[in-house]
This record gives C-alpha cells, sequence and structure tokens, in this order.
C-alpha cells in the first residue's frame, strides 16, 4: 500500500510541475529563447514568482517527524491536489505558442523531471530517509525557471543545428526567385508600420508578400520563406528587428535585399546592444548589404542617419519633413478628428494631397517612406494617394477606437520608445476633449538612460494630462517622480501592478468626452 501512495505521490506531484514548467515555457519564448535574457529574467524575478502556497508540502513533513509514513504520503498528495485545484488561470497579453522548438524544450524538461522522479523512486521507495529528496522536489518546483534554464541549454547545439538547416534552404529558396525584388525595412522603430503601408500601395500593382506581424528575426523570416514565398510573388516585404550587433546583417544574408529603408534611429533596446553607436551601426548593417545599384531610402530629418556616410554605387533618395535636400518631403500637415491630412511633394515639382486615418508625425514619415519605395518602383503620386486614403490604422499603433460612447480612445499599446512616446503625447494633447487620460506603465530597455528618458515623460505628461494611471509600481517609479518634481496632483494618480485593475479604475472615472491614450503594454515577462 506504502509503494502505491509513493507512486501516487510523485504523480500528482509531477502533473503540477508540467504546469508550471509551461509558465516557463512561455517566459522563456518572450525572451526569444536566448539563455542570457532568460537568465537575467530568473535573477531579477525568480523571487517576486514565489507564492505561499506553494510552501504547503512542507507541511506534510510534521508527520515524518512522528513516523507515520503512511500519513505524510497522504498530506503530500492531498496539498499538491489542492494546488493543481487553485492553479490561477492567467490572462497572456502574447500566448505561448506551441512551435516545434518550445515542444522539444518543453519535452526535454518534462523528461528532466521525470528522471529525477525515477530516481527518487528507485532509491528511496524502501527507505525511511525521506524528508531530503521531497524537499529537494518542494524546491526544485519552486524554482522551477532555473530548471527549464538548464534544459534550454540542453537542447541549445541541437536547436542551432536545427535552425542553421532551415535558414539555409530559405536562403536558397529566394535566390531561386531571379525576378523577386526584396525590400528590407529596419530602423528603431517605424518598421513595422512603413511594412503594412508599403504593402497596401504595392499590392495595387504587384503580387506583394510581407513578413507578418513582427515576424523580425531570423527564425521567424525563415519561416515565412518557406512557408509562404511562391513563384507568383513580385516583390517582398521584410522587417528586420535587431537586438545586438550583426542581426541585421545575418537578416539580409538570408533575403538578398535591393532595396532598404532605414525608417530611423534612436534610443530604444538600448540594454541589449550597450551603446547608441552599436544600434547605428547595427541598423546601417542593411544599407552596407544592398548591391551594388542597390537603393537606400533613408530619414534625413533623424539625425543619427543624417550623419551616416554615404556608399558608392549605390542611389540614396532622402525623405523627411524639416530637413533640407529632401528627395521626398511633406508639408502643411494638418491633425484632424478622423485623421491627418498633408500635402506630399518630390525634388521634380510634383506634389499632391495625401488624407490618411493614420494620427501622428511619426506616421507621415511612414507614409513618406512608403511613398517614395512605391514612386521609385513606377507607382504615380495619384495612385499611392488612393491606397493611402483607404489604408486602415495598424493595430495597437496610434489607432484611434471608442472606449464608450462619447469617448475617444488612442490605442498605442503595441509598444513604445522615447520618439514615439512624446509623438502620441502630442497627438493625446492636440485631440479635441474634456479631459486627457494617459494609462501607461513606461519604457523598457533603455538601459542606463531607462531612469532619465521615463522621468521626463512624467515631466511631460504633467503639463496637460487630467488623469495618470500607472502599472507597475516598481517599473514606472521614474515617471513618478517626474510628475512629483512638477507637484502633480497625487489625487489625478492612480497606481497598480495589473492592467485589469488600471480598466477597472479607469471605468470609475471616465466621463463623455474624454480622451484616452493607451501607451504600451508590457509583455508577461516584465509584468510585477
Amino acid at each position: 500500500m506504502i509503494n502505491l501512495l509513493f507512486i501516487i505521490s510523485l504523480i500528482v506531484y509531477l502533473l503540477f510541475s508540467l504546469l508550471e514548467l509551461r509558465k516557463d515555457l512561455h517566459i522563456i519564448q518572450l525572451n526569444s529563447y536566448m539563455t542570457g535574457r532568460y537568465f537575467k529574467w530568473v535573477r531579477y524575478n525568480i523571487l517576486n514568482k514565489i507564492r505561499i502556497k506553494r510552501l504547503l508540502p512542507i507541511l506534510a513533513f510534521i508527520p515524518l517527524y512522528l513516523n507515520l509514513f503512511y500519513l505524510f504520503l497522504l498530506c503530500w498528495i492531498s496539498s499538491y491536489l489542492f494546488l493543481l485545484s487553485t492553479i490561477e488561470k492567467v490572462h497572456e497579453k502574447k500566448r505561448l505558442v506551441f512551435t516545434n522548438r518550445a515542444i522539444r524544450l518543453y519535452t526535454t524538461s518534462a523528461l528532466l523531471s521525470i528522471a529525477i522522479l525515477f530516481v527518487i523512486y528507485s532509491k528511496f521507495r524502501v527507505s525511511n530517509e525521506l524528508i531530503l529528496p521531497f524537499i529537494f522536489l518542494v524546491l526544485l518546483n519552486i524554482f522551477s525557471p532555473i530548471g527549464m534554464l538548464i534544459s534550454n541549454i540542453i537542447v541549445s547545439p541541437l536547436e542551432k543545428m536545427i535552425n542553421h538547416w532551415y535558414f539555409n534552404d530559405a536562403k536558397k529558396k529566394v535566390k531561386q526567385f531571379n525576378n523577386l525584388t526584396v525590400i528590407g525595412i529596419t530602423g528603431s522603430f517605424g518598421k513595422t508600420s512603413t511594412k503594412y503601408i508599403l504593402n497596401k500601395i504595392l499590392s495595387d500593382r504587384y503580387n506583394t508578400l510581407m513578413t507578418p506581424e513582427s515576424y523580425n528575426t531570423p527564425m521567424g523570416i525563415t519561416k515565412v520563406i518557406r512557408t509562404q514565398l511562391k513563384p507568383i510573388h513580385e516583390i517582398f516585404i521584410a522587417e528586420m528587428g535587431a537586438k545586438k550587433k550583426g542581426d541585421i546583417k545575418e537578416l539580409c544574408n538570408l533575403v538578398s535585399p535591393k532595396i532598404g529603408i532605414l525608417t530611423a534611429i534612436g534610443e530604444q533596446h538600448l540594454e541589449t546592444f550597450g551603446s547608441i553607436n552599436n544600434i547605428i551601426s547595427t541598423k546601417n548593417e542593411l544599407i552596407e548589404s544592398l548591391p551594388d545599384e542597390g537603393i537606400a531610402f533613408l530619414n534625413r530629418d533623424n539625425n543619427y542617419i543624417k550623419e551616416l556616410p554615404q556608399r558608392k554605387n549605390i542611389k540614396y533618395i532622402y525623405y523627411g519633413i524639416d530637413s533640407e535636400n529632401l528627395n521626398f518631403y511633406a508639408r502643411n500637415i494638418q491633425y484632424t478628428p478622423i485623421g491627418t491630412d498633408f500635402m506630399v511633394c518630390d525634388d521634380k515639382g510634383n506634389q499632391f494631397k495625401f488624407k490618411s486615418k493614420l494620427l501622428g508625425k511619426h506616421n507621415v514619415y511612414n507614409i513618406l517612406a512608403a511613398a517614395s519605395v512605391a514612386n521609385e518602383l513606377g507607382m504615380d503620386l495619384l495612385s499611392i494617394s488612393h491606397a493611402i486614403k483607404s489604408l486602415e490604422p495598424v493595430p495597437h499603433r496610434l489607432e484611434l477606437k471608442t472606449y464608450c460612447p462619447n469617448v475617444i480612445l488612442i490605442d498605442d499599446a503595441y509598444n513604445s520608445n522615447p520618439i514615439g512616446f512624446n509623438i502620441a503625447l502630442d497627438v493625446l494633447k492636440e485631440m479635441n476633449g474634456e479631459r486627457k487620460i494617459l494609462v501607461t506603465p513606461g519604457m523598457i530597455e533603455l538601459g542606463d538612460k531607462h531612469y532619465d528618458i521615463n522621468k521626463a515623460v512624467g515631466v511631460r505628461a504633467s503639463q496637460f494630462c487630467d488623469y495618470i494611471i500607472l502599472i507597475g509600481t516598481r517599473q514606472t517609479k521614474p515617471i513618478q517622480d517626474g510628475l512629483k518634481i512638477e507637484n502633480y496632483s497625487k489625487d489625478k494618480i492612480y497606481i497598480t501592478n495589473t492592467f485589469t485593475d488600471a480598466n477597472r479604475y479607469l471605468q470609475d472615472i471616465v466621463e463623455d468626452g474624454d480622451v484616452i491614450l493607451f501607451e504600451n503594454d508590457l509583455p508577461d515577462n516584465y509584468s510585477e
């Protein structure tokens, strides 16, 4: 009988462990399976993730001191059945996707857990020395992210081999299509919106394929090429993301772009890049990788881009709003409750009035980038303007919505960077409304400048926001300090650790005529 109870105690433990491993798998997926980034997350967050109730099985050891082995095992089983029945269902902003890689990693973690349980069963099922192995199991469960970290290290060599094969297979496929024009888009911000806008314009004339959503990593783009790219496609638009030097060069090696768009360079992902100079050189890898006779489209209003050295044997086309010597530029920009109106001009003297549902000066830049590429590929301004007029906002990027009757919501929740945040604040300030309400967790991955940049946001928002709702007590401390400097009323600040609670508070205070800005929505690995 005691042997059966022993087996059941290990089974219920394993079931609970497998559910906890799923949470760890989700976090490491959000960290792009990068061991260094996940280790950093574990180091900063593991103690915050400990729940008191997970220590409940320790109470089962009390009967063990009295040599009541049956009662110990029954208490152990009961405690884990209780934990299984009370597991909280967590709302995932970005759901765990069980890709082949995720399945391999999860299987490895599960097998490690099973192996440990098998060893304990083999060595201790006929022993009375159960305290140490079962305490080890409790600790293993509490610190399960460390087990996921070890599993990731174990499978990394295999993943590198698999990724290398897929990468080379996709690279060969791109080269097979001689009539395919590949357009690479990179930048610290603006690349996803520019991609959507460009695809919308060009699809009126060409068979196009773009990388969906934020598929901007080597494996993301590889998957798109291997599963979606067909001989009928004339243009492939690839968004290129980067977290460290060499990332853009690797993507260029994969897709061989003939056209490159550099939207902007700014202080985003400083935490992983280390310095602004590393960001500049990494983004410029796209331009450096263009073939002879390639075409580079650059935002000349961006000071970092303006200073980039020019290559010989490629064509440069500059777009912007405020600079001189532009090939494409915008004038007479006007923001309305339904979007933006502006005049698009080129260096040949052509001009045409554009109307767009998109908000913000940064979207004017995105439209200019896309329009200049489309024009170079043979489309006139009239055709381009028609496509822009029917363009719907990219989801969660300054997207105008109705929060409730007579209340406007500006949804800019996808991500945030210093320039994008300030542009969103500009839009909020200029919108007609009774009161302006900001809801934000602040910005992340800004390295040493994290505090100063977020503090400056607090100072700026205090000047015209009637209410400010901050998500994350620790995360938003710099914004809180900025508000404090400006003597912003404490009654107009609400701080919470969950978006659900923030939304509940918002519903309590909102009134007809209000304008709300949702700025940034941190992924689950940054939630407090």
